[in-house]
Protein backbone atom coordinates (compact mmCIF):
# COMPACT_ATOMS: atom_id res chain seq x y z
CA UNK A 1 0.00 0.00 0.00
CA UNK A 2 2.86 1.89 1.07
CA UNK A 3 4.61 1.80 -2.23
CA UNK A 4 1.45 2.33 -3.95
CA UNK A 5 1.08 5.83 -2.29
CA UNK A 6 4.45 6.75 -3.00
CA UNK A 7 3.64 5.54 -6.36
CA UNK A 8 1.38 7.87 -6.89
CA UNK A 9 1.92 10.56 -4.68
CA UNK A 10 5.91 11.37 -5.61
CA UNK A 11 5.32 11.48 -9.18
CA UNK A 12 2.06 14.11 -8.57
CA UNK A 13 4.51 16.56 -6.13
CA UNK A 14 6.67 16.61 -9.08
CA UNK A 15 4.97 17.34 -11.11
CA UNK A 16 2.72 20.47 -8.85
CA UNK A 17 6.92 21.36 -8.40
CA UNK A 18 7.38 21.53 -11.90
CA UNK A 19 4.38 23.71 -12.85
CA UNK A 20 4.80 25.68 -9.64
CA UNK A 21 8.22 26.57 -11.20
CA UNK A 22 7.34 26.48 -14.69
CA UNK A 23 4.70 29.16 -13.45
CA UNK A 24 6.57 31.54 -11.37
CA UNK A 25 9.99 31.26 -13.43
CA UNK A 26 8.71 31.52 -16.85
CA UNK A 27 5.11 32.40 -17.39
CA UNK A 28 5.18 34.92 -14.23
CA UNK A 29 8.67 36.88 -16.28
CA UNK A 30 7.72 36.40 -19.61
CA UNK A 31 4.64 38.45 -18.94
CA UNK A 32 6.67 41.59 -17.80
CA UNK A 33 10.00 40.70 -19.34
CA UNK A 34 8.92 40.67 -23.44
CA UNK A 35 7.18 44.32 -22.94
CA UNK A 36 10.38 45.23 -20.70
CA UNK A 37 12.70 43.86 -23.21
CA UNK A 38 10.41 45.98 -26.34
CA UNK A 39 10.61 48.84 -24.21
CA UNK A 40 14.21 49.02 -24.21
CA UNK A 41 14.69 48.27 -27.26
CA UNK A 42 12.83 51.78 -28.39
CA UNK A 43 14.82 53.64 -25.35
CA UNK A 44 17.93 54.52 -28.03
CA UNK A 45 15.54 56.21 -30.02
CA UNK A 46 14.43 60.15 -30.45
CA UNK A 47 11.58 60.05 -31.47
CA UNK A 48 8.66 61.08 -29.58
CA UNK A 49 6.05 58.10 -30.39
CA UNK A 50 8.40 55.76 -29.79
CA UNK A 51 9.44 56.79 -26.33
CA UNK A 52 5.41 57.20 -25.22
CA UNK A 53 5.34 53.77 -26.83
CA UNK A 54 8.44 52.40 -24.19
CA UNK A 55 6.70 54.17 -21.37
CA UNK A 56 3.35 52.20 -21.96
CA UNK A 57 5.20 49.15 -22.09
CA UNK A 58 6.98 49.72 -19.24
CA UNK A 59 4.14 50.28 -17.66
CA UNK A 60 2.20 47.09 -18.57
CA UNK A 61 5.49 45.49 -17.08
CA UNK A 62 5.23 47.30 -13.56
CA UNK A 63 1.49 45.43 -13.58
CA UNK A 64 2.97 42.37 -14.60
CA UNK A 65 3.92 42.18 -11.30
CA UNK A 66 7.45 42.04 -11.19
CA UNK A 67 9.24 41.46 -7.84
CA UNK A 68 12.65 42.41 -6.75
CA UNK A 69 15.79 43.35 -9.04
CA UNK A 70 13.76 42.96 -11.94
CA UNK A 71 10.95 45.82 -10.50
CA UNK A 72 14.17 48.10 -9.96
CA UNK A 73 15.48 47.88 -13.59
CA UNK A 74 11.61 48.38 -14.53
CA UNK A 75 11.55 51.61 -12.63
CA UNK A 76 14.91 52.76 -13.87
CA UNK A 77 13.92 52.18 -17.14
CA UNK A 78 10.42 54.20 -16.69
CA UNK A 79 12.35 57.37 -15.03
CA UNK A 80 14.95 57.37 -17.97
CA UNK A 81 12.29 57.26 -20.46
CA UNK A 82 10.62 60.15 -18.82
CA UNK A 83 13.06 61.76 -18.22
CA UNK A 84 13.85 61.81 -22.35
CA UNK A 85 10.49 62.79 -22.74
CA UNK A 86 10.81 65.34 -20.99
CA UNK A 87 12.55 67.33 -24.46
CA UNK A 88 9.12 67.38 -25.79
CA UNK A 89 7.51 67.86 -22.57
CA UNK A 90 9.30 69.50 -19.87
CA UNK A 91 6.89 68.05 -16.80
CA UNK A 92 8.25 64.87 -17.50
CA UNK A 93 11.30 66.02 -15.77
CA UNK A 94 9.23 66.08 -12.76
CA UNK A 95 7.53 63.02 -13.47
CA UNK A 96 11.20 61.31 -13.71
CA UNK A 97 12.71 62.62 -10.69
CA UNK A 98 9.64 61.38 -8.56
CA UNK A 99 10.25 57.53 -10.14
CA UNK A 100 13.67 57.84 -9.44
CA UNK A 101 13.49 59.44 -6.08
CA UNK A 102 11.18 56.59 -4.52
CA UNK A 103 13.59 54.08 -6.23
CA UNK A 104 16.41 55.58 -4.92
CA UNK A 105 14.56 55.17 -1.51
CA UNK A 106 14.16 52.19 -1.42
CA UNK A 107 17.27 50.21 -3.22
CA UNK A 108 19.60 53.10 -2.30
CA UNK A 109 22.01 55.22 -5.21
CA UNK A 110 23.70 53.20 -7.72
CA UNK A 111 26.60 54.76 -10.02
CA UNK A 112 23.15 55.04 -13.02
CA UNK A 113 20.57 56.25 -10.70
CA UNK A 114 22.86 58.84 -9.30
CA UNK A 115 23.92 60.20 -12.58
CA UNK A 116 20.86 60.24 -13.91
CA UNK A 117 19.37 61.94 -10.36
CA UNK A 118 22.32 64.46 -11.16
CA UNK A 119 21.03 65.00 -14.96
CA UNK A 120 17.25 65.67 -14.01
CA UNK A 121 18.06 67.97 -11.07
CA UNK A 122 20.17 69.63 -13.93
CA UNK A 123 17.11 69.93 -16.11
CA UNK A 124 14.96 70.92 -13.66
CA UNK A 125 17.36 73.79 -12.81
CA UNK A 126 17.77 73.21 -8.87
CA UNK A 127 21.34 74.26 -9.61
CA UNK A 128 22.06 74.20 -5.72
CA UNK A 129 20.89 70.48 -5.43
CA UNK A 130 23.76 69.52 -8.35
CA UNK A 131 25.86 70.97 -6.78
CA UNK A 132 25.20 69.33 -3.45
CA UNK A 133 24.57 65.53 -4.98
CA UNK A 134 28.19 66.06 -6.96
CA UNK A 135 29.84 66.76 -3.60
CA UNK A 136 28.10 63.98 -1.83
CA UNK A 137 28.51 61.40 -4.12
CA UNK A 138 31.79 61.95 -6.50
CA UNK A 139 32.50 58.67 -5.72
CA UNK A 140 29.87 57.01 -7.89
CA UNK A 141 29.65 60.01 -10.21
CA UNK A 142 33.34 60.25 -11.08
CA UNK A 143 33.41 57.01 -13.18
CA UNK A 144 30.93 59.41 -15.83
CA UNK A 145 33.49 62.48 -17.27
CA UNK A 146 29.88 64.34 -17.92
CA UNK A 147 29.04 64.38 -14.38
CA UNK A 148 31.46 67.02 -14.28
CA UNK A 149 30.56 69.36 -16.83
CA UNK A 150 27.29 68.95 -14.82
CA UNK A 151 28.44 70.30 -11.54
CA UNK A 152 30.32 72.92 -13.75
CA UNK A 153 27.51 74.47 -15.26
CA UNK A 154 25.58 74.78 -12.17
CA UNK A 155 28.36 76.36 -10.64
CA UNK A 156 28.83 78.62 -13.08
CA UNK A 157 25.21 79.35 -12.80
CA UNK A 158 24.60 79.70 -9.02
CA UNK A 159 27.63 82.21 -9.12
CA UNK A 160 26.63 84.24 -12.24
CA UNK A 161 23.11 84.72 -9.35
CA UNK A 162 25.78 85.38 -6.81
CA UNK A 163 27.28 88.03 -8.29
CA UNK A 164 24.21 89.65 -9.27
CA UNK A 165 23.01 90.18 -5.92
CA UNK A 166 26.76 91.35 -5.02
CA UNK A 167 27.15 88.24 -2.87
CA UNK A 168 31.01 88.19 -3.87
CA UNK A 169 32.67 85.33 -1.57
CA UNK A 170 29.61 83.14 -2.96
CA UNK A 171 30.32 84.32 -6.18
CA UNK A 172 34.09 83.47 -5.82
CA UNK A 173 33.31 79.92 -4.12
CA UNK A 174 31.41 78.57 -7.24
CA UNK A 175 33.95 79.91 -9.32
CA UNK A 176 36.65 78.43 -7.32
CA UNK A 177 34.76 75.17 -7.72
CA UNK A 178 34.35 75.26 -11.73
CA UNK A 179 38.43 75.33 -11.91
CA UNK A 180 38.73 72.30 -9.61
CA UNK A 181 36.49 70.46 -11.53
CA UNK A 182 38.23 71.80 -14.64
CA UNK A 183 35.19 72.41 -16.95
CA UNK A 184 34.05 75.15 -18.64
CA UNK A 185 37.12 77.45 -17.11
CA UNK A 186 36.99 79.34 -20.09
CA UNK A 187 33.79 80.95 -18.65
CA UNK A 188 35.71 81.77 -15.44
CA UNK A 189 35.78 85.88 -15.72
CA UNK A 190 39.71 86.25 -16.12
CA UNK A 191 39.85 89.12 -12.87
CA UNK A 192 38.68 86.81 -11.10
CA UNK A 193 41.22 87.62 -8.38
CA UNK A 194 39.86 91.17 -8.64
CA UNK A 195 36.48 90.57 -7.29
CA UNK A 196 37.41 89.82 -4.28
CA UNK A 197 39.64 93.31 -4.48
CA UNK A 198 36.39 95.24 -5.89
CA UNK A 199 34.50 94.31 -3.01
CA UNK A 200 37.54 95.40 -0.80
CA UNK A 201 37.24 98.69 -2.55
CA UNK A 202 33.12 99.73 -1.99
CA UNK A 203 33.41 98.53 1.31
CA UNK A 204 36.52 101.51 1.86
CA UNK A 205 34.06 104.04 -0.22
CA UNK A 206 31.11 102.76 1.68
CA UNK A 207 32.96 103.68 5.01
CA UNK A 208 32.96 100.20 5.97
CA UNK A 209 36.58 99.35 7.03
CA UNK A 210 36.53 96.45 8.76
CA UNK A 211 34.55 94.82 6.41
CA UNK A 212 37.06 95.82 3.95
CA UNK A 213 40.07 94.61 5.32
CA UNK A 214 38.14 91.24 5.62
CA UNK A 215 37.91 91.15 1.81
CA UNK A 216 41.36 92.13 1.53
CA UNK A 217 42.68 90.06 3.61
CA UNK A 218 40.69 87.42 2.02
CA UNK A 219 41.73 88.70 -1.73
CA UNK A 220 45.42 88.32 -0.35
CA UNK A 221 45.09 84.52 0.88
CA UNK A 222 43.55 83.69 -2.35
CA UNK A 223 46.29 85.23 -3.97
CA UNK A 224 48.78 83.55 -2.23
CA UNK A 225 47.41 79.94 -2.15
CA UNK A 226 47.46 80.90 -6.17
CA UNK A 227 50.92 81.59 -5.98
CA UNK A 228 50.00 85.25 -7.53
CA UNK A 229 51.13 88.35 -6.72
CA UNK A 230 49.59 90.16 -3.53
CA UNK A 231 50.33 93.61 -3.83
CA UNK A 232 46.70 95.24 -4.87
CA UNK A 233 45.45 93.11 -1.47
CA UNK A 234 48.01 94.52 0.61
CA UNK A 235 47.98 97.96 -0.87
CA UNK A 236 44.28 97.59 0.27
CA UNK A 237 44.81 96.41 3.57
CA UNK A 238 47.42 99.35 4.28
CA UNK A 239 44.70 101.86 3.15
CA UNK A 240 42.45 100.64 6.01
CA UNK A 241 45.31 101.48 8.58
CA UNK A 242 46.13 104.57 7.04
CA UNK A 243 43.81 106.73 9.25
CA UNK A 244 45.16 105.01 12.35
CA UNK A 245 48.85 103.83 11.19
CA UNK A 246 51.83 105.47 11.53
CA UNK A 247 53.21 107.47 9.01
CA UNK A 248 56.78 105.94 9.03
CA UNK A 249 55.63 102.42 8.67
CA UNK A 250 53.02 103.44 6.51
CA UNK A 251 55.84 105.23 4.53
CA UNK A 252 58.32 101.90 4.99
CA UNK A 253 55.32 99.47 3.97
CA UNK A 254 54.60 101.63 0.78
CA UNK A 255 58.56 101.09 0.48
CA UNK A 256 58.48 97.10 0.06
CA UNK A 257 55.44 97.32 -1.74
CA UNK A 258 57.17 99.38 -4.63
CA UNK A 259 59.68 97.22 -4.57
CA UNK A 260 57.67 93.99 -5.35
CA UNK A 261 56.09 95.21 -7.73
CA UNK A 262 59.25 95.90 -9.46
CA UNK A 263 60.32 92.18 -8.85
CA UNK A 264 57.32 90.67 -10.08
CA UNK A 265 56.63 88.73 -12.84
CA UNK A 266 55.70 90.86 -16.47
CA UNK A 267 52.01 91.25 -16.27
CA UNK A 268 49.02 93.94 -17.28
CA UNK A 269 51.70 96.81 -18.28
CA UNK A 270 48.74 99.61 -17.65
CA UNK A 271 47.87 98.06 -14.13
CA UNK A 272 51.46 98.42 -13.30
CA UNK A 273 51.47 101.61 -13.90
CA UNK A 274 48.65 102.69 -11.81
CA UNK A 275 50.09 100.74 -8.90
CA UNK A 276 53.32 102.08 -9.46
CA UNK A 277 51.68 105.87 -9.30
CA UNK A 278 49.05 104.81 -6.32
CA UNK A 279 52.26 103.57 -4.14
CA UNK A 280 54.60 106.43 -4.63
CA UNK A 281 51.92 109.21 -4.40
CA UNK A 282 50.70 107.76 -1.06
CA UNK A 283 54.37 107.23 0.00
CA UNK A 284 54.59 111.33 -0.70
CA UNK A 285 51.80 111.74 1.54
CA UNK A 286 52.70 109.62 4.40
CA UNK A 287 55.82 111.82 4.45
CA UNK A 288 53.74 114.90 5.05
CA UNK A 289 51.55 112.94 7.67
CA UNK A 290 55.07 111.96 9.21
CA UNK A 291 56.04 115.83 9.36
CA UNK A 292 52.41 116.70 10.49
CA UNK A 293 52.97 114.40 13.32
CA UNK A 294 55.85 116.43 14.43
CA UNK A 295 55.77 118.28 18.12
CA UNK A 296 54.73 121.98 17.71
CA UNK A 297 57.66 124.62 16.97
CA UNK A 298 59.86 121.97 16.01
CA UNK A 299 61.12 124.20 13.20
CA UNK A 300 60.85 123.65 9.69
CA UNK A 301 61.85 120.40 7.76
CA UNK A 302 65.49 120.36 7.42
CA UNK A 303 67.29 120.02 4.04
CA UNK A 304 67.01 115.94 4.38
CA UNK A 305 63.61 116.30 4.70
CA UNK A 306 63.64 118.23 1.90
CA UNK A 307 66.10 115.80 -0.19
CA UNK A 308 63.63 113.12 1.09
CA UNK A 309 60.39 115.13 -0.30
CA UNK A 310 62.21 115.63 -3.88
CA UNK A 311 62.92 111.61 -3.73
CA UNK A 312 58.98 110.87 -3.33
CA UNK A 313 58.30 113.47 -6.10
CA UNK A 314 60.68 112.32 -8.40
CA UNK A 315 59.17 108.62 -8.08
CA UNK A 316 55.76 110.03 -8.45
CA UNK A 317 56.80 112.18 -11.48
CA UNK A 318 58.84 108.86 -13.01
CA UNK A 319 55.77 106.37 -12.05
CA UNK A 320 53.05 109.32 -14.20
CA UNK A 321 54.50 112.31 -16.06
CA UNK A 322 51.52 113.48 -16.64
CA UNK A 323 50.43 113.32 -12.98
CA UNK A 324 49.81 117.17 -11.73
CA UNK A 325 49.35 115.46 -7.91
CA UNK A 326 53.18 115.56 -7.70
CA UNK A 327 54.19 118.86 -8.95
CA UNK A 328 50.85 120.38 -6.36
CA UNK A 329 52.60 119.01 -3.36
CA UNK A 330 56.16 119.88 -3.55
CA UNK A 331 54.51 123.41 -5.07
CA UNK A 332 52.66 124.09 -1.86
CA UNK A 333 55.50 122.65 0.64
CA UNK A 334 58.25 124.76 -0.99
CA UNK A 335 55.91 127.93 -1.27
CA UNK A 336 54.48 127.37 2.40
CA UNK A 337 58.29 127.36 3.45
CA UNK A 338 59.64 129.94 0.88
CA UNK A 339 62.26 131.99 2.89
CA UNK A 340 62.19 135.00 0.19
CA UNK A 341 61.22 136.07 -2.96
CA UNK A 342 62.92 133.80 -5.04
CA UNK A 343 62.17 130.53 -3.56
CA UNK A 344 58.54 131.28 -3.16
CA UNK A 345 58.79 131.77 -7.77
CA UNK A 346 60.47 128.69 -7.75
CA UNK A 347 57.23 127.26 -5.80
CA UNK A 348 54.95 128.82 -8.55
CA UNK A 349 56.85 127.60 -10.83
CA UNK A 350 56.30 124.16 -10.29
CA UNK A 351 52.96 124.77 -9.60
CA UNK A 352 52.50 126.06 -13.50
CA UNK A 353 53.96 123.40 -14.43
CA UNK A 354 51.56 120.99 -12.97
CA UNK A 355 48.86 123.25 -14.19
CA UNK A 356 49.58 122.34 -17.66
CA UNK A 357 50.64 118.81 -17.39
CA UNK A 358 47.62 115.83 -18.58
CA UNK A 359 45.73 115.79 -15.41
CA UNK A 360 46.60 119.03 -14.00
CA UNK A 361 45.79 121.11 -10.71
CA UNK A 362 42.53 121.81 -10.23
CA UNK A 363 42.00 122.76 -7.15
CA UNK A 364 40.07 125.85 -7.21
CA UNK A 365 42.20 126.87 -4.10
CA UNK A 366 45.45 126.33 -5.61
CA UNK A 367 44.17 128.07 -8.86
CA UNK A 368 42.82 131.10 -6.61
CA UNK A 369 46.43 131.32 -5.13
CA UNK A 370 48.44 130.98 -8.17
CA UNK A 371 46.45 134.15 -9.64
CA UNK A 372 46.93 135.83 -6.86
CA UNK A 373 50.58 135.46 -6.80
CA UNK A 374 50.61 136.50 -10.93
CA UNK A 375 48.30 139.53 -9.39
CA UNK A 376 51.30 140.55 -7.45
CA UNK A 377 54.02 140.09 -9.27
CA UNK A 378 57.84 140.37 -7.84
CA UNK A 379 59.29 143.60 -6.37
CA UNK A 380 60.07 144.83 -10.39
CA UNK A 381 56.30 145.07 -10.67
CA UNK A 382 55.64 147.04 -7.31
CA UNK A 383 58.39 149.90 -8.29
CA UNK A 384 56.53 150.05 -11.52
CA UNK A 385 53.07 149.92 -10.00
CA UNK A 386 54.31 152.55 -7.70
CA UNK A 387 55.75 154.90 -10.46
CA UNK A 388 52.08 154.80 -12.44
CA UNK A 389 50.75 156.01 -9.19
CA UNK A 390 52.92 158.64 -9.29
CA UNK A 391 52.07 159.87 -12.56
CA UNK A 392 48.32 159.89 -11.26
CA UNK A 393 49.06 161.52 -8.41
CA UNK A 394 50.68 164.47 -10.15
CA UNK A 395 48.36 164.60 -12.74
CA UNK A 396 45.81 165.68 -10.47
CA UNK A 397 45.10 169.11 -10.36
CA UNK A 398 43.78 168.92 -7.29
CA UNK A 399 47.30 168.87 -5.41
CA UNK A 400 48.82 171.69 -3.99
CA UNK A 401 52.40 172.55 -4.98
CA UNK A 402 54.37 171.26 -1.85
CA UNK A 403 52.59 167.74 -2.74
CA UNK A 404 53.75 168.12 -6.35
CA UNK A 405 56.96 168.80 -5.14
CA UNK A 406 56.92 165.76 -2.73
CA UNK A 407 55.63 163.40 -5.06
CA UNK A 408 58.79 164.24 -8.14
CA UNK A 409 61.09 164.25 -5.54
CA UNK A 410 60.31 160.97 -5.00
CA UNK A 411 59.94 159.62 -8.37
CA UNK A 412 63.75 161.37 -9.05
CA UNK A 413 64.50 158.70 -6.38
CA UNK A 414 63.72 156.05 -8.38
CA UNK A 415 64.77 156.79 -12.11
CA UNK A 416 67.42 154.24 -12.06
CA UNK A 417 65.06 151.42 -11.06
CA UNK A 418 62.58 152.05 -13.39
CA UNK A 419 60.81 154.12 -16.02
CA UNK A 420 57.01 154.57 -15.85
CA UNK A 421 56.94 155.99 -18.94
CA UNK A 422 58.17 152.44 -20.64
CA UNK A 423 55.16 150.68 -18.77
CA UNK A 424 52.35 148.83 -20.02
CA UNK A 425 49.46 150.36 -18.52
CA UNK A 426 46.90 147.72 -19.45
CA UNK A 427 49.76 145.48 -17.17
CA UNK A 428 48.48 146.77 -14.12
CA UNK A 429 46.07 144.61 -12.37
CA UNK A 430 43.92 147.92 -10.39
CA UNK A 431 43.65 151.20 -12.70
CA UNK A 432 42.27 153.78 -11.01
CA UNK A 433 38.54 154.20 -12.35
CA UNK A 434 36.42 157.37 -11.99
CA UNK A 435 35.20 157.77 -8.13
CA UNK A 436 31.77 158.71 -6.74
CA UNK A 437 33.28 159.62 -3.58
CA UNK A 438 36.11 160.29 -1.78
CA UNK A 439 35.90 156.85 0.72
CA UNK A 440 36.20 155.00 -2.30
CA UNK A 441 39.09 156.84 -3.78
CA UNK A 442 41.00 155.78 -0.40
CA UNK A 443 39.45 152.57 -0.29
CA UNK A 444 41.32 152.11 -4.12
CA UNK A 445 44.65 154.01 -2.67
CA UNK A 446 44.63 151.58 0.09
CA UNK A 447 44.55 148.41 -2.04
CA UNK A 448 47.14 149.54 -4.54
CA UNK A 449 48.89 150.22 -1.56
CA UNK A 450 48.84 147.10 -0.42
CA UNK A 451 49.45 145.34 -3.98
CA UNK A 452 52.80 147.64 -4.21
CA UNK A 453 54.45 146.89 -1.02
CA UNK A 454 53.19 142.92 -0.07
CA UNK A 455 56.07 141.40 -2.50
CA UNK A 456 58.72 143.63 0.27
CA UNK A 457 56.99 143.42 3.66
CA UNK A 458 55.71 140.35 3.34
CA UNK A 459 58.78 137.87 4.90
CA UNK A 460 58.81 140.66 7.69
CA UNK A 461 57.99 139.67 11.21
CA UNK A 462 54.47 141.18 12.22
CA UNK A 463 56.48 143.40 14.81
CA UNK A 464 59.02 144.78 11.99
CA UNK A 465 58.89 149.12 11.93
CA UNK A 466 57.97 149.01 8.70
CA UNK A 467 55.06 146.82 8.92
CA UNK A 468 53.49 148.92 12.28
CA UNK A 469 54.44 151.84 10.23
CA UNK A 470 52.89 151.34 7.39
CA UNK A 471 49.66 150.20 9.08
CA UNK A 472 49.63 152.63 11.13
CA UNK A 473 48.75 155.32 8.56
CA UNK A 474 46.77 153.25 6.53
CA UNK A 475 44.66 153.36 9.74
CA UNK A 476 44.87 157.59 9.27
CA UNK A 477 43.84 157.13 5.82
CA UNK A 478 40.88 155.57 6.65
CA UNK A 479 39.97 157.22 9.29
CA UNK A 480 40.76 160.52 7.27
CA UNK A 481 38.64 159.18 4.59
CA UNK A 482 35.42 158.76 6.83
CA UNK A 483 35.51 162.46 7.94
CA UNK A 484 36.38 163.47 4.79
CA UNK A 485 33.15 165.76 5.28
CA UNK A 486 35.78 168.23 7.39
CA UNK A 487 37.69 168.79 4.02
CA UNK A 488 39.27 167.02 1.16
CA UNK A 489 42.77 168.75 2.55
CA UNK A 490 42.56 166.12 5.87
CA UNK A 491 42.35 163.42 3.05
CA UNK A 492 45.15 164.92 0.94
CA UNK A 493 47.74 164.58 4.00
CA UNK A 494 46.91 161.31 4.41
CA UNK A 495 47.63 159.90 0.81
CA UNK A 496 50.65 161.76 0.25
CA UNK A 497 52.09 159.99 3.88
CA UNK A 498 51.09 156.62 2.55
CA UNK A 499 52.83 157.16 -0.89
CA UNK A 500 55.94 158.62 0.70
CA UNK A 501 55.72 155.43 3.14
CA UNK A 502 55.62 153.39 0.33
CA UNK A 503 58.59 154.85 -1.04
CA UNK A 504 60.64 154.16 2.38
CA UNK A 505 59.66 150.40 1.95
CA UNK A 506 60.36 150.17 -1.39
CA UNK A 507 63.94 151.70 -1.23
CA UNK A 508 64.62 151.74 2.87
CA UNK A 509 68.44 152.03 1.51
CA UNK A 510 67.71 155.26 -0.29
CA UNK A 511 67.30 157.14 3.07
CA UNK A 512 65.35 156.63 6.60
CA UNK A 513 63.52 159.96 6.57
CA UNK A 514 60.89 161.32 4.35
CA UNK A 515 61.72 164.01 2.05
CA UNK A 516 60.20 166.93 2.38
Amino acid sequence: MTTILLTVVLPVLFLTTLACGAYFLVVLPGRWRKPYEEALALLDSDDRDELERAEGLLGQAVNAGPRGRALNRIRFAQAYVRAMLGAYDPSRYGAAATVLDELITAVGRTEHSAYLELWLQARLENHVRVTDLHAEHRALLDARPDSRRIAAISHLQLATSRWRRRETDGALHHFDRVRELGELTDRVPADLNELQLAKGVQAVFDGRTDDARDAFAAARKRADEQQLPTVEADLGLLVCDWRDGDPMELGEWLGELAEQLDQGPPGDADKAVRLRTGIALLRLLALLREWQGRPALSGAPSQYDFGELDRRVAAVREADPELGDADLVAGLIRYYFALNQPEREQALAVLDEGQRKAKAIMLPEVLDLMERERELGGEDNAISRYLVLLGEFLADPGRSAEDRARLLRLKERFKRHASADDLDEGAVPHQRAPLDDVKRQAEALRRRIELIVWPRIRDLPDGDPAKEALRHLLAELDEAATTAAQGAEVLHRAEIAVVTRTAQTLLPEESPHVPE
